[in-house]
């Protein structure tokens, strides 16, 4: 039978792990793994040291980006559709254009 123990972490370290997870563009989970623990844990973390109700020992600015991940993907998506979208009425009205002025001569 395998034994795990539980580790304990420093508060500079839950700290160090809360601020590099709000800086990084990633998600939570990509940053927690390359910390080596669990999402959850960071993610409570975060929650108790950027919390503005209860005053902690050090607090964490949160200096995040304005827009998570998924809302950058999405709105990139909608670009591109209106790009494709746009690129295609450029198309047409060249073709339109030569339609038209083979008419007038």
């Amino acid at each position: 039978m395998k034994v795990i123990t539980k580790r304990r972490h420093t508060m500079a370290f839950k700290v160090a792990a809360v601020q590099k997870s709000i800086d990084s563009p990633f998600t939570v989970k990509s940053v927690a793994d390359g910390l080596g623990i669990h999402p959850k844990l960071l993610t409570k973390w975060r929650m108790q040291l950027t919390r503005k109700t209860k005053p902690s020992a050090q607090k964490v600015a949160n200096h995040g980006p304005e827009k998570s991940y998924l809302e950058l993907e999405r709105e990139n998506r909608d670009l591109r559709k209106r790009l494709e979208r746009m690129e295609l009425e450029a198309e047409i009205l060249k073709k339109a254009n030569e339609y038209f002025d083979k008419k007038l001569k």
